[in-house]
């Protein structure tokens, strides 16, 4: 069951979330509540909760600050944000800070119980693309495993470039749904763009923007067989514009990836 806590300074606000808000059906528990900044962030750090639902404005720390160090320290935390200012400074403020949803007051447990929900779905998502994720890391590793134990085991000599590829794969799986460049991973690593290219290709057999490419196509075939969204796959493996998605996966596959997920 996913955990949530709510902060708020208004006591009356904390009690009607506690009582009208039907959290053992939307499979969430509610772990504690706080009426100020300091508290909820002190709450925050020894519940570690799933989703945290808090006011904007509140003593001691306000809800944007507490947020951005939530973010900061967790930043799969869904958090879902309430005002009653109706404000475009802090309803954009609360999106660049990657909120998941944003209410008026006064809420009502209806409107709580929709972002609950879209919550919940938000984290399933994200813990069954990890999943995934770990899967094919594993396979990929019996397969590296495999190919060493068939003679082709590196020299010794060549450890430290292994273990800059090693890094460099690590850290594309890990940002696969973001727009990698070499050169960024490169920077992650320590190491000249162009020189990496060619370790690359030397311990993978295959190129950079290819394993990158192969890794997203395999992660969307698992997602498409699940039954996700053909333009939500294509945000996840790194693609944001659905058009270039299609013909990517089109040229990868021989089909389109709506046919591939519900084929006729």
């Amino acid at each position: 069951m996913l955990k949530a806590v709510v902060f708020d300074d208004e006591y009356i606000v904390i009690e009607a979330l506690r009582m009208l808000i039907d959290w053992t059906g939307l499979e969430v528990e509610l772990v504690g509540t706080a009426g100020d900044g300091i508290a909820a962030l002190e709450l925050f750090r020894q519940e570690r909760p799933d989703i945290v639902l808090t006011d904007i404005r509140m003593p001691g720390m306000d809800g944007l600050q507490l947020i951005r160090e939530i973010m900061r320290e967790a930043e799969d935390t869904c958090c879902i944000v309430f005002s009653g200012f109706n404000e475009f400074e802090y309803v954009k403020e609360a999106l660049q800070l990657g909120v998941t949803d944003y209410l008026e007051k006064p809420i009502t447990d209806e409107s709580v119980e929709r972002s609950l929900r879209k919550a919940v779905s938000k984290i399933g998502s994200q813990r069954e693309t990890t999943e995934i994720r770990r899967k094919w890391e594993e396979s990929q590793r019996e397969l590296l495993d495999k190919a060493r134990l068939d003679g082709q085991a590196l020299d010794d000599g060549l450890a430290p470039k292994t273990s800059a590829v090693g890094r460099a794969r690590t850290y594309i799986v890990q940002h696969v749904n973001r727009d990698l460049s070499l050169q960024e991973v490169a920077d992650h690593v320590g190491m000249n763009a162009a020189y990496l290219s060619v370790l690359f290709k030397e311990e993978t057999g295959e190129t950079y923007i290819k394993f990158l490419t192969r890794y997203r196509m395999e992660l969307a075939k698992m997602l498409l067989r699940k039954g996700l969204k053909v333009n939500e796959v294509s945000e996840r493996v790194g693609y944001h514009t659905y058009r270039h998605f299609s013909e990517v996966f089109k040229k990868w596959t021989g089909t389109t990836p709506g046919h591939y997920r519900d084929p006729i």
